[in-house]
């Protein structure tokens, strides 16, 4: 990122300390590394991060660039430390380096951070003003707080993988989605609590969970069923109570459409040319399509099997109706629109992904690679004011790598 792209950077300057594993912790960081803080990510002395050396997931088998993907997938932008926290000689590393954070944070649970003295109640004694962030997995208190959970059984508790199949059985997205809404809900609780410090002069702690950023995704689905005592009906592109509002197979893919209102339908009838089936009593009215579903729906579904994707899109995109292509997620990267926002670039190492999850003035997120095992540790000490010499000593006692 050059340098006047970095002094626009809305986190320019703050200053986050990240001691994550997996999935989920890391998306914090890497969200607000985006955004232009300088996030510093503690690996392991002597073991580097797990995600470095994933060998498939979703099945997708990696090589190495596909491992050096995965893992600048999570973490680029960011800066390396292999720091042993828990030694005689690394523990005054680490704990100078928290008394000169704004943020530390971390999905480990409360029992594995006590034992290296990463826990919430020490490193805010280290720092009253750190905004420490928690990311939990079924909750962050309670009988579940220290349970083991990921991505997969997150989405069990949560009801999500209920509440976004299509029939009775539950399904799992690819893309370890929980993980990746979660920490990103962690990097805003983080700008939350900074804003907070701003006001209070004081630190905060701040944190989610699965559960929680779940239960937020699917607040309209679930206060149905908590609040009415119903459920919203389950999709299926061939029924439900309005045939203007799913998706339609044409003559080469798919196409979704949305239509709400009488005008949505005229306009739409006009645009793909069955403006004549405003006369048919059944179908002359938004209402009376939907009272006549069972008649219109497959008509309808044989009329968009004549004409292309993008014929039928470009036809209805001025018709007051709601559209769009349902994309492929393997032609994302070369859609024009998508490029143009720059919703996803190519980054410095020549991957291809989104750059940041907002717009910020002209800022479009930062553009870096992700940094090797233990790449900044001596720049990071220099900072921190130890000297060549210290250097050596830390690494002869195996306290850096």
């Amino acid at each position: 990122m050059p340098d006047e792209t970095a002094a626009e950077a809305p986190l320019a300057g703050v200053r986050v300390v990240e001691l994550t594993m997996y999935v989920q912790g890391p998306t914090g960081g890497l969200t607000l590394a985006s955004l232009g803080a300088d996030v510093i990510k503690i690996e392991q002395v002597g073991q580097a991060d797990y995600m470095r050396s994933f060998a498939s997931v979703f099945g997708v088998t990696f090589d190495e660039r596909g491992r050096e993907w995965l893992y600048a997938s999570l973490n680029r932008n960011k800066r390396a430390l292999a720091l042993d926290i828990a030694s005689d000689a690394g523990r005054p590393v680490f704990e100078r380096l928290v008394r000169g954070a704004d943020a530390f944070i971390t999905n480990l649970r409360d029992s594995g951070l006590a034992p290296y003295g990463a826990d919430t109640e020490t490193l805010m004694a280290l720092n009253p003003q750190l905004v420490y962030c928690r990311g939990g997995g079924f909750g962050l208190r309670g009988e579940l707080a220290d349970d083991l959970c990921q991505d997969t059984v997150g989405m069990a508790h949560a009801g999500f993988m209920d509440a976004i199949a299509p029939t009775e059985a539950p399904t799992y997205p690819p893309g370890s989605l929980s993980d990746i809404l979660t920490g990103t809900n962690m990097a805003s609780a983080v700008m939350a609590g900074l804003l907070k410090r701003a006001r209070t002069g004081k630190g905060c702690v701040v944190g989610t969970s699965q559960t929680q950023a779940l239960l937020w995704l699917t607040s309209q689905a679930v206060g149905v069923a908590a609040n009415l005592g119903q459920r919203m009906d389950r999709f299926d592109h061939s029924s439900g109570w309005n045939p203007l509002f799913t998706v339609y197979e044409t003559s080469d893919g798919w196409i979704a459409i949305a239509a709400l209102q009488d005008a949505h339908w005229r306009g739409l009838a006009h645009a793909v040319g069955i403006e004549s089936w405003l006369e048919d009593p059944r179908f002359a009215t938004f209402d009376y399509v939907v009272r006549n579903r069972a008649d219109f729906a497959p008509l309808f579904a044989e009329h968009m099997k004549t004409g292309s994707t993008d014929r039928w899109w470009r036809a209805i995109r001025g018709s007051g109706a709601w559209v769009s292509p349902v994309n492929r997620v393997e032609d994302l990267a070369a859609n024009d629109d998508i490029l143009a926002n720059e919703y996803l670039v190519t980054f410095d190492d020549g991957f291809v992904g989104p750059p940041a999850l907002f717009d910020v003035d002209e800022f479009r997120g930062a553009r870096g690679a992700a940094a090797d095992y233990g790449e900044h540790t001596d720049e990071i000490l220099a900072e921190l004011g130890y000297s060549d010499d210290d250097v050596v000593d830390l690494r002869v006692a195996g306290a850096i790598w």
